[in-house]
C-alpha cells in the first residue's frame, strides 16, 4: 500500500505517479487512469482561506472529499509536505466490485463507464463526505501500480481559471478515461 512518504511529493508528479495504481474501499476496487493536480494555483482550493482548503494546505496523505454543483462528490488525495497540493481522481477503471459499483450508480452503466469522471467514481465507490480528511489506507487504500504506464496530459477540465496548465494526466486509449480528450 502506498504510505504518507508517497503523497508528500509535489502534486504535478504525484498526479503522475498514481496513474496504474489501484484505488480500494471496502469490496470495490480499480485501476486509476486519469487524474489532474493542484497547486497554488487560481483553480485550487487552496487558494480559498477558511475551512475547505485548509487539508490542501496543511496536511499530506489524506483523504479530501468535497460536493461539487450541489450533488457530486469529488475524491481528491493531499499531496506537498511542503506548500498546498491535491490530485483529483477523474477516473479508475474497474476491476473487482462491478456488482456493488452497478449497485450504487442510479441507472445501469457498461463496466467502463462505472467510475468515468469523479462524480460517478465517488458513487461507484460509496465515497462521501465522511470521508474528507481520513488518512489514505484507512478506509481507502491506494496499492503500487505494476509497471509505468503510457501517460497523456492536457488542460484539466471543467475549471475556468489555470487552464493553460496542462495538469490533467491520463492513460492514452483506456475507455474508462473522460470523454473530453
Amino acid at each position: 500500500m502506498l504510505d504518507e512518504a508517497f503523497f508528500r511529493r509535489d502534486a504535478v508528479a504525484v498526479a503522475q505517479d498514481l496513474l496504474g495504481c489501484v484505488l480500494l474501499h471496502g469490496d470495490v476496487g480499480g485501476i486509476i487512469v486519469e487524474t489532474e493536480a493542484y497547486r497554488d494555483d487560481p483553480a485550487s482550493h487552496a487558494v480559498l482561506r477558511g475551512p475547505r482548503g485548509r487539508l490542501m494546505r496543511e496536511t499530506y496523505g489524506r483523504l479530501y472529499v468535497y460536493l461539487i454543483y450541489g450533488m457530486h462528490y469529488c475524491l481528491n488525495f493531499t499531496t506537498d509536505a511542503g506548500g498546498p497540493g491535491a490530485v483529483l481522481i477523474r477516473a479508475v477503471a474497474p476491476t473487482h466490485g462491478l456488482d456493488r459499483m452497478q449497485a450504487r450508480v442510479l441507472r445501469p452503466l457498461p463496466p467502463h463507464e462505472l467510475a468515468r469522471g469523479p462524480g460517478r467514481l465517488c458513487r461507484a465507490f460509496g465515497i462521501g463526505r465522511e470521508h474528507n480528511g481520513d488518512r489514505v489506507g484507512d478506509r481507502v487504500s491506494v496499492l503500487p501500480r505494476q509497471g509505468r504506464p503510457a501517460i497523456a496530459t492536457s488542460p484539466r477540465i471543467g475549471i475556468t481559471k489555470g487552464r493553460d496548465l496542462l495538469w490533467r494526466f491520463y492513460i492514452p486509449d483506456e475507455p474508462s478515461v473522460s470523454r473530453f480528450r
